[in-house]
């Protein structure tokens, strides 16, 4: 159906591009810590070397808003380990900067290794982008006269305050990422016990049921990575006390829909300690797959970096750091290909609106402690209306970037400077949604063929363990974690290739319920009283092993996504069975 004569795909998306998104509750709070930080930053480089160089740190000063959900034991790991690689990539920027060849192989290879690390090992937002445009920036500096010692001692002074300040705030404010995630867990967990068996609308149970899983699981990994090895704390045991209640509601829920109202051992839920995340190995081997989104991201950025830096050094453009900039800026976020699209365009209009703004910021001759005001209300600015639209947040980030790049000479010709950076932006632009659209026509389906199979080989694996009655041996509780992991990791891959192929892959969200509903049925069956009267594992780990060998090999081609649902739901059928005899004929035939 079209509106005004304009198609309804192409009226959609115009609409989604010029949405004004609604914000959490408390984003000025988010603001303003984030401003806080960057004045920490200014104000530690200005002290210890100069107020005109302060500007300069302010994109490592980013860096301390990363991981603000993890605990802060996990956290200070997370950015320890963040700052190493941010100096060594503004270092390494630093020396190559004026060396074309050498530049380009050194931005494409810091693309490709942060973007693949930090994806597989910590996936949260805003990304690893500062750790591309601190090499950018730094790249560039040397060229217009900043020495290159001078840059690393910024950064270094900037961004290690920046981050030990954020730590120091989140300790004192008695870290309560815990209470949260666990609170998260409880609104979701009620949200889905309320609800009445055979009563409403089953797929909607079955998302509430889905929800309330993954809650639960990100509530664990937050509770254990905040506590260490021993737990002493009261405020901890209370927590983690609190969780396995609600983890026990929920699989009697689960029980009481689809496991015969099966009595669950409460106790024993309550007297162990969750496991955590998987384990580094396990992720690393996740994520370096090159069929998992954290690499499809990894690629997608290396080849638009490259592409970026051989247009802008190809038509003597000039330094490829703006352009840099803005591949990292829109690229590093894992998302399908509309909405890439929607950031790049984005940040074409951003920039040209920006552009106006470090205008009048140049005929004001803003200089001095007045410029590093500026600068902290353009940070605080940005924070506000960035998730409301990004274009927006492009007005802000655009003249901040420009002060940055200017700081050794502010008064340069803004005419030049103006469009030198509007042209960069385009390359940048340009080059990314060339990447986007031209390499990864057939990867949606790999993705979600390649994580579809993780998931029922980890599913696989607990019914085996279940079977032979080790589902609570530590190899056991391993096994469920990385169930509940992979089914999580389903989900995002799914909904990410369904935006991008909604026809192609349409029909497998049947498939995901029908896994959904399979996996945590079986995970709720392990924590049963008696999980081998519960559910006939060995018949269903039969059935399912016949599915998996029956598959063909992870590609393009497409597997029926509806005969392959149906098969998961005879697999619950058959676990289901009382009369074991019958179950056994089932899988004979």
């Amino acid at each position: 159906m079209a509106t005004w004569g304009v198609p309804e795909t192409v009226s959609r998306q115009v609409l989604t591009f010029t949405e004004i998104k609604s914000v959490e509750p408390g984003r000025w709070k988010f603001a303003l810590e984030a401003t806080f930080l960057a004045a920490v930053s200014l104000t530690v480089i200005s002290l210890v070397l100069s107020p005109s160089l302060a500007i300069i740190g302010l994109t490592g000063a980013f860096l301390a808003t990363i991981a603000r959900s993890r605990p802060w034991r996990e956290r200070l790991i997370i950015l320890s380990t963040m700052y190493v690689g941010y100096l060594a990539s503004v270092t390494l920027g630093a020396l190559t900067g004026s060396r074309p060849w050498l530049l380009t192989i050194v931005l494409v290879l810091i693309s490709l290794v942060v973007v693949l690390a930090y994806n597989a090992l910590v996936n949260e937002q805003p990304g690893p982008m500062f750790l591309i445009m601190g090499a950018a920036i730094a790249s560039y500096l040397p060229t217009v006269h900043v020495p290159v010692h001078t840059v690393i001692e910024i950064n270094a002074l900037g961004t290690g305050s920046a981050c030990a300040v954020s730590l120091l705030i989140q300790i004192a404010r008695r870290d309560t990422t815990v209470h949260d995630a666990v609170d998260d867990a409880q609104q979701a967990v009620h949200a889905y016990t309320e609800t009445v068996p055979d009563q409403g609308d089953p797929a909607e149970r079955g998302l509430l049921r889905d929800r309330a899983y993954a809650a639960v699981f990100r509530a664990s990994t937050v509770l254990e990575a905040a506590v260490g090895s021993k737990p002493r704390s009261r405020r901890w045991s209370r927590d983690n006390l609190r969780l396995r209640q609600l983890h026990a509601d929920l699989v009697r829920r689960i029980s009481l829909a689809g496991l015969h109202a099966a009595p669950v051992a409460a106790d024993k839920m309550e007297g162990q300690r969750y496991l955590g995340s998987p384990s580094f190995a396990y992720l690393l081997r996740w994520g370096l797959s090159q069929r998992s989104l954290p690499w499809l991201a990894a690629r997608r950025l290396a080849a638009a970096v490259l592409l970026t830096c051989a247009v802008s050094y190809g038509l003597h453009l000039g330094h490829p750091y703006w352009a840099v900039l803005t591949t990292a800026l829109i690229i590093t976020v894992g998302a399908d290909r509309l909405s890439l699209t929607h950031r790049a365009l984005h940040r074409l209009a951003g920039t040209l609106a920006g552009v106006l703004v470090f205008f009048a910021l140049h005929a004001l001759h803003v200089s001095g402690v007045l410029l590093l005001g500026v600068a902290l209300l353009l940070v605080f600015l940005m924070q506000m209306v960035v998730v409301r639209n990004y274009a927006l947040g492009g007005i802000f980030i655009t003249p901040m970037a420009l002060l940055i790049s200017t700081a050794d000479n502010p008064y340069q010709p803004v005419g030049h400077i103006a469009g030198l950076r509007i042209l960069d932006t385009a390359v940048g632009a340009a080059s990314s949604l060339i990447v986007i659209w031209v390499s990864s026509r057939g990867t949606p389906v790999i993705l979600v063929r390649r994580q579809y199979r993780r998931a029922l080989r980890a599913l696989e694996r607990v019914l085996v363990m279940l079977a032979d009655g080790e589902q609570s041996t530590p190899a056991g509780f391993e096994a469920r974690r990385d169930l509940s992991f992979e089914q999580l990791q389903c989900a995002q891959v799914l909904q990410i290739a369904q935006v991008d192929l909604p026809l192609t892959l349409g029909s497998w969200g049947e498939l995901e319920a029908a896994l959904n509903k399979l996996s945590y049925t079986v995970l709720a069956a392990c924590w049963t009283v008696n999980p081998p009267a519960t559910l006939h594992a060995d018949a269903m780990a039969a059935r399912l092993q016949r599915i998996l060998s029956k598959l063909p090999p992870v590609s393009r081609t497409l597997v029926d996504a509806h005969e392959l649902a149906k098969d998961l739901h005879d697999v619950l059928r058959i676990g289901m069975a009382r009369d074991r005899a019958a179950s056994a004929d089932t899988v004979s035939g």
